[in-house]
């Protein structure tokens, strides 16, 4: 969720264009208020009818202001153009006056009900009207007797995730659709500002403090990512419903200083961002071997980066296999939100060459397996890097082997982000 601040505030009360302001901010509230009352339908239709109503008329409201920006015409006839060729646009503008002179959309709710067991987007889908849904049984009946479907109902997770489709846009969901609108809509706003020596208005990240203007493409965070809140998760191989668990960690001066002190480490090299991505990796890692010849062990740690500042740190739970192919979609839906364009993986691990005839086998399961320390940077441009470094156990003393690089490993576990990115999975090791 986003807030305003007394700086926020002040803009708005200075700013000339501050009406036009205001009813974009109505427009992010009423779609927040859609989302709350995503399972009450009549709460729903009211709230997701009303953002799309008000959004309409941030140009009107835009339009009759005219006379405080420049050349206004000239300004304005290629956003209109361009909003005109859109097709979501066009759909906005139809549903508007539907709305208004017709009645409700004709909004239903659907059920999408998908079985994961892969980090790969290539698992059996089904949706089907909620009414109509009888439960996981009907895809638990469609997996093969193979070993794929072994390792499905060894491995698979059932995901149920509710949708609000309206008959007209039956390739959106709407609550996505209107933020996509609001974000193209924001676009032309923020532009106006600028085309007049202002910035545009200001919103904050209440979980990460940062500030966001235009977002990207228009969008705020809070506005992107929002579908899996609304799911629910069934384990193929006990029937029974979980929920995701991963801790977004926060800075603790304090810790930080006990940490310091614990395991000798020299503050500035351990998050060393006088370099690129790598240096960062570089300096993580080593402090992470010295945490765990100190400790005998390592957390796993998932570290979001927009160039080399960390604009989150997450501690993924991960209770069994099956866990991790939702947690990494999960994570995926971070690295869109914040816009991040590298991720780092740190933790202990099985690592073992992948064996062709046994393509569903993990490196857990293979009988050549070694314990690692690893660490993973995948980014949005350039190679992935691994280091390793393998457990030398002597009762509960650790030692670590001499760390070991490769460039371009395949890393199944990191497809959801390399979609997220819309990038293809280099090609070698088995995780």
């Amino acid at each position: 969720m986003s807030r305003k601040t007394e700086r926020t505030e002040l803009h708005d009360r200075a700013c000339p264009l501050a009406a036009i302001d205001r009813r974009l901010e109505d427009v992010h509230r009423h779609w927040h208020s859609a989302e709350r009352a995503y399972f009450e339908p009549d709460g729903f239709r009211i709230a997701i009818q009303t953002a799309i109503q008000t959004l309409r008329t941030v140009t009107f409201v835009l339009q009759s202001n005219k006379h405080l920006i420049p050349e206004f015409d000239r300004w304005y006839a290629p956003w209109q153009e361009k909003l005109k060729s859109d097709g979501l646009m066009r759909w906005m503008v139809d549903a508007r006056n539907k709305i208004e002179k017709q009645g409700d959309l004709e909004a239903n709710s659907f059920v999408r009900a998908e079985i994961i067991a892969s980090y790969l987007n290539n698992g059996p889908v089904i949706e089907v009207p909620a009414k109509l849904f009888d439960g996981p049984q009907v895809l638990i009946k469609s997996i093969p007797e193979s070993a794929l479907g072994q390792h499905i109902k060894e491995f698979g997770t059932v995901k149920i995730q509710r949708r609000w489709v309206e008959n007209s846009l039956p390739d959106y969901e709407l609550l996505d659709a209107v933020a996509m609108a609001y974000g193209k809509i924001a676009e032309v706003v923020h532009d106006a500002h600028r085309n007049i020596g202002r910035h545009p208005p200001i919103t904050i990240d209440v979980e990460t403090g940062e500030e966001f203007g235009a977002g990207r493409a228009g969008r705020l965070p809070c506005m992107i990512g929002h579908g899996d809140a609304r799911s629910i998760n069934i384990s193929l191989s006990d029937g029974k419903e979980f929920d995701l668990s991963r801790e977004a960690i926060h800075f603790d001066r304090q810790k930080a200083e006990e940490s310091v002190a614990r395991y000798g480490l020299q503050p500035e090299a351990v998050f060393d961002t006088s370099g690129d991505q790598e240096t960062l990796l570089d300096s993580l890692f080593d402090t992470a071997r010295k945490m765990v010849e100190k400790d005998g062990y390592h957390l796993t740690l998932v570290f979001l980066l927009r160039g080399v500042k960390m604009v989150q740190v997450i501690h993924p739970e991960f209770s069994d296999h099956g866990a991790k192919y939702l947690i990494m979609r999960d994570i995926a839906h971070e690295v869109t939100r914040l816009a991040a364009d590298g991720v780092i993986l740190i933790g202990e691990a099985w690592r073992a060459v992948a064996d062709p005839s046994k393509p569903y086998m993990r490196a857990a399961d293979a009988p050549d397996r070694k314990e690692v320390l690893r660490a993973i940077l995948v980014r949005r441009e350039g190679d992935p890097v691994e280091l390793f470094a393998d457990f030398h156990r002597n009762g509960d003393q650790v030692t670590l082997g001499a760390t070991q690089t490769i460039i371009r490993g395949q890393h199944f576990m990191f497809a959801p982000i390399y979609d997220a990115w819309a990038r293809e999975i280099p090609n070698d090791w088995q995780d």
